[in-house]
């Protein structure tokens, strides 16, 4: 006789079992309570709270496999050794990589995880549910069936015979186990007139039901739970409530053991409303609540992210009226949609949760660590994993490891070190020649290849010995064995427990996990080595198999016994103790069905088979109606209940309610749905984080001058008042740590820099000697200067050259070249001698400008290249505009400033300019000056007028000061150019003949800048071709715009001379202001700026903060204001 405990209420079903285990081991009745794997640990800790003391001392709680275990040791009967969830991972995982050319439908599966879950589960129903060979063959010659399914399931039986090949000799996997104990139970004496009773079982295979008919066979007592309605049950003839069929189907196979006795389980009186809503619940003519429900409630949100947030307002207003959090459960209807955002906001508003969930190993920040460890020698040092691994925070590398660290990684970042070049000392040594001069640098780069060192040999050691076995392959115990000493080490070891004893102080639960994480890992490697033993695999296959059993092994997290919300899904048993539940994400897309589960067999192949009298009973289950008879059972143990759906999800995704949802909203005519879409202040009082929100939008309506409504006006006083007021705000010395506060900060928030402490702006700026490109930096962006030149922010040195560098090997050329050609007879001067100098001083500005390591650098070496045969053409390009003219090189180099050859230019009465001109050519006492650009840059008044080109000007302004040896009178500047010195590629729309092409090439190297027409011969001494109109080695702007009368350099000087003196002012007084210049719409200084990420600045919503040069500004205009003054 079977008794089948029926009561659509599983937990009544639950406490009766629990007293009839306490009354049978109170007559000294051996009684067994068997319940699902993932049921074992709530079933133990429920047994033990509804049941006395003693009897819990002698009742065994036992899942399955538990059950196994107990009679597996009682059995004395030579086994071999069993096949753990982990082992037959790894057993299907090398069989698909093995099997990966033969399959067709199934090639490429075996890094995927669920497909090897499925396939897992698939092999244990085959056994389960007695598939043989014949199930399989009736599939593969039946012509009804597609070729798709027909192919499916051969390759299946494929890997499925392999699967029983590898563990025939070896192993017993937990159903072989099963069939085992069945066929020696007759050996178990002791168990004659045991009490056996399973529980919250939806459904048993047959495999489980033959177990069964043995234990009646020896004369064990079975009972088991059935979760039906008893009234449907004996009157089912309107077959309205489908969910329940799977209970029915249960019964009949049960009868097919032997007779069965129904006891009936009535449900303790609930309340009224919630009462009505099991009743009703899924039939097709459901009976109307006649009343407004007083326990359930329906909420409807913009989106999932406003529905969190909704439900996080209620729970805030059912604490303030005196439920404790671990009264409340939240259930996801989709755990990857809610999760994330359930963590992310519960975290803010401080409501404590416990997610009931499997965590997977591969999760654990511990096991990430080490399994990046291994990839670092899979995958040849990728970057993310080295990143990734030594930025753990798990590795013991001394005495101030993170500096070193970030070192270590910006180094190996920059140089673009990779693979085995960390092994070569050559990328990690001091170039001492190019070093040779420059202590300062010096001393800098030794400190840092210190501390990279330190680093490097640490990781080395570490990794170099399974390095070595990367490649071909190798016995599995030999790499496996090398895997366990690399983890082995000090600097795993130790920074492991330095984790540990800290974490322990802060998260308990994480600190238990981690504990577990060894062990596990080590039985994973066990249970490689017992599988592969002395076979030949390569170590990135070995990987691979490592990672696949940790993705399938979970990690034990048992809850905290402190107040929290428990969050789950509709599939945790744990759920139904709470009294409060809140259902969210109740829309079509995620309630009763969810499309984003894997299926090894899809619903449309498993009703072909049926059609063909194909019975798959592995998939007789139906995963909709579960999760509508896991709602009903927690609808059952609920005394409120609150029913939540979004109408758009966190992928912008239109959603309607659930059909399910829909059809409860119909039994309670009477009740609202409340739309929680906006501000609803029964609800904002609850939340002082929704407050600050209510009151920050409020606050920027004043600061607008936008309407506002009395009551929120009021509201917000009110509020701000208390936390002004709060007792707990005042327990902190600091106010800017306050809640109101930072409150305050947050509204005052502005990206606008405020004038600098006036001892930080003398420590900084205590000087008066600048440079024009100071001031030019200043002029473009106050902040970028304060960046640049006051905190000396510099960019991480690259491997890849950069456009300084590159100009400075232009400019050390051309410094030589030119340097040669003073007093030398240019005509005498053939293009062998030019390029043979060009040769020598390019390789010697090469060695000074870059290291050995970056000279070599094959992309470097490339851009130099080009970099070369453009300096050539430039070389010749010089000879033949000094030919062209009257004007001959004087000097190179040439500093201007306080005891040099030119003096300084002073400002004002104290603030003066230094520098260094470029190349000065004279004739007589006229001045011509060129500053070398190996980008390309025209000369425009208007960005003189705005301060942002001063450069050739100030060059003007110092040499004029200075009295020639010859004449005795001042100098006389006459013109200041930019010389280019790039070649340019020229997107040519049309045919062009080499004539053209070469013309081309020529305007791109003229020289461009500011003439002084001191008179009219000044233009034929600068090019003795110019005929009035053009000229071969400069440029002329359109309406002679560059062309200056003495008087006008003269109020320019007066101009630029008072402006730089006002912008040193500025800078002196601390004024580090957000003002980036904009020449256009599409121009401007932070397109180019590498400070971006510090300023943060907006081009969306900063547009006030641009300064725009005024491109009407005219030296008529300065000249007046002058004049004015």
């Amino acid at each position: 006789m079977i008794n089948i405990i029926m009561s659509k209420f599983p937990e009544e079903n639950s406490l009766y079992i629990y007293k009839e285990i306490e009354n049978k081991l109170e007559n000294k009745e051996k009684s067994f309570l068997i319940v699902p794997e993932q049921y074992t640990l709530e079933s133990d800790m429920d047994f033990i709270n509804s049941i006395k003391f003693n009897a819990v001392m002698d009742a065994k709680v036992l899942s399955f496999k538990s059950l196994i275990t107990y009679l597996k040791q009682r059995l004395t009967i030579n086994k071999k050794e069993s096949l753990s969830k982990t082992s037959k991972t790894i057993i299907i995982t090398s069989i698909l990589y093995k099997l990966d050319d033969k399959l067709k439908l199934f090639s490429n599966k075996a890094d995927d995880v669920d497909f090897v879950n499925e396939l897992s589960e698939f092999f244990s129903n085959i056994k389960e549910y007695y598939f043989d060979d014949d199930f399989f063959k009736s599939i593969e010659e039946n012509d009804n069936i597609d070729s798709m399914t027909r192919l499916k399931f051969k390759e299946i039986k494929l890997i499925y015979d392999k699967y029983c090949e590898k563990i025939k000799k070896t192993y017993l996997d937990s159903e072989d186990e099963l069939s085992f104990i069945k066929e020696n139970i007759k050996n178990c004496e002791f168990l004659k007139n045991t009490n056996f009773y399973f529980d919250k079982f939806d459904l048993l295979s047959d495999l489980r039901l033959d177990f069964i008919k043995e234990l009646i066979k020896i004369g064990a007592k079975i009972s088991v739970s059935i979760s039906v309605d008893k009234e449907y049950y004996e009157n089912n003839m309107s077959n309205d409530l489908s969910i329940f069929d799977q209970g029915f189907n249960f019964i009949e196979r049960l009868k097919e053991l032997d007779k069965i006795r129904i006891i009936p389980i009535n449900k303790r009186d609930s309340f009224e409303d919630i009462k009505h809503l099991y009743e009703n619940f899924e039939k097709y003519r459901p009976k109307i609540y006649p009343k407004e429900p007083q326990n359930i409630y329906f909420l409807e949100s913009i989106s999932s992210t406003n529905e969190v947030e909704n439900a996080g307002l209620i729970i805030e207003k059912l604490i303030r009226e005196g439920t404790s959090f671990s009264s409340i459960a939240i259930v996801m209807a989709n755990a990857s949609e809610y999760e994330n955002i359930i963590k992310r906001i519960f975290d803010r508003l401080n409501i404590a949760i416990f997610i009931d969930k499997s965590k997977k190993m591969t999760e654990n920040s511990v096991l990430k660590t080490w399994l990046s460890l291994l990839r670092i020698i899979v995958f040849n040092f990728r970057k993310e994993d080295l990143e990734s691994f030594i930025r753990s925070g798990l590795l013991d590398f001394g005495e101030n490891s993170l500096q070193r660290v970030i070192s270590f990684q910006n180094y190996m970042s920059e140089r673009k070190i990779k693979g085995s070049m960390i092994f070569e000392d050559k990328y990690f040594e001091l170039d001492e020649e190019y070093y040779e001069g420059k202590k300062e640098l010096k001393d800098e780069k030794q400190k840092e290849l210190l501390a990279v060192n330190s680093i490097r040999k640490s990781i080395v050691e570490l990794i170099k010995p399974l390095y070595e076995y990367r490649k071909d392959i190798h016995k599995a115990s030999e790499l496996v064995n090398l895997i366990y000493y690399t983890l082995d080490n000090n600097l795993i070891k130790n920074g492991f427990r330095h984790y540990q004893d800290n974490i322990k102080e802060k998260d308990l639960s994480i600190y238990e996990e981690n504990s577990q994480i060894w062990n596990k890992f080590m039985t994973i490697l066990e249970q490689v080595v017992a599988i592969l033993g002395e076979g030949m695999i390569s170590l990135n296959m070995i990987y691979k198999l490592i990672e696949k059993a940790c993705e399938n092994t979970t990690i034990s997290i048992i809850p905290p016994a402190i107040d929290q919300v428990l969050i789950g899904d509709f599939d945790k048993d744990r759920i139904n103790d709470r009294d409060i539940k809140i259902f969210i994400g109740m829309n079509d897309l995620y309630f009763p069905n969810s499309n984003n589960s894997y299926t090894l067999i899809s619903e449309k192949e498993k009703n072909q088979l049926k059609n063909e009298n194909i019975n798959l009973k592995i998939y007789e289950d139906n995963k909709d109606d579960k999760k509508l008879l896991n709602l009903l059972r927690m609808i059952t143990t609920s005394k409120k209940i609150f029913f939540s759906y979004s109408l758009i999800n966190k992928s912008n995704e239109a959603m309607n309610i659930s059909s399910s949802l829909a059809d409860i909203i119909q039994i309670f005519p009477k009740a609202s749905i409340r739309k929680i879409t906006g501000q609803r202040y029964d609800l904002l009082k609850y939340s002082k984080d929704k407050l600050d929100e209510f009151s920050y939008a409020n606050l920027w309506k004043v600061k607008r001058n936008e309407k506002i409504k009395d009551d929120e006006k009021n509201i917000t006083r009110t509020y701000l008042k208390f936390k002004k007021d709060s007792k707990e705000d005042k327990i902190y010395n600091d106010a800017k740590t306050r809640s109101y506060g930072l409150f305050l900060k947050g509204f005052n928030y502005s990206k606008d820099k405020k004038i600098l402490n006036k001892n930080i702006a003398f420590n900084l700026y205590n000087k008066n000697k600048f440079t024009v490109s100071e001031i030019e930096a200043y002029a473009k962006c106050p902040y970028k200067y304060f960046v640049n030149y006051g905190l000396k922010a510099r960019d991480l040195e690259s491997l890849d050259i950069d456009y300084m560098e590159l100009g400075n090997i232009v400019h050390y050329n051309m410094e030589k070249i030119s340097r040669k050609l003073i007093n030398e007879d240019i005509d005498k001067i053939d293009k062998e001698s030019l390029d043979k100098l060009v040769e020598d001083n390019f390789k010697q500005s090469i060695k000074l400008s870059l290291d050995k390591v970056r000279a070599s650098d094959n992309k470097n070496k490339f851009i130099l290249s080009n970099i070369y045969e453009s300096s050539k053409n430039s070389s010749k390009k010089i000879l033949e505009q000094i030919k062209q003219g009257e004007f001959k090189i004087d000097t190179v180099e040439e500093k201007y400033g306080k005891n040099q050859a030119y003096p300084e230019v002073y400002v004002d009465g104290k603030n003066y300019l230094e520098g260094r001109i470029d190349r000065i050519d004279k004739y007589g006492d006229y001045i011509r000056i060129i500053d070398y650009k190996t980008g390309s840059k025209d000369i425009k008044i208007e960005n003189i007028l705005n301060g942002i080109e001063l450069q050739l000007f100030v060059y003007m302004i110092s040499v004029k000061g200075k009295i020639s040896e010859k004449s005795k009178d001042y100098l006389k500047p006459v013109a200041s150019f930019y010389l280019p010195l790039k070649d340019e590629v020229k997107s040519l729309k049309s045919s062009y003949d080499k004539e053209n092409i070469e013309k081309i090439y020529n305007d791109k190297l003229k020289m461009n800048g500011l003439i002084i027409k001191i008179n009219e011969e000044v233009l034929k001494l600068l090019d003795t071709d110019y005929d009035g109109k053009n000229s071969d080695i400069f440029k002329i702007q359109r309406g002679a715009k560059n062309i200056f009368t003495v008087e006008e350099e003269e109020v320019l000087e007066r101009f630029i001379k008072k402006l730089i003196s006002n912008y040193i002012i500025e800078i002196k007084s601390g004024n580090i202001a957000l003002n980036p210049i904009r020449i256009n719409e599409s121009t401007y200084e932070c397109q180019i700026c590498p400070y971006r990420s510090i300023c943060k600045f907006d081009y969306s919503i900063d547009q006030d903060k641009f300064k725009d040069i005024d491109k009407n500004l005219s030296i008529k205009d300065i000249k007046k204001e002058l004049d004015n003054e």
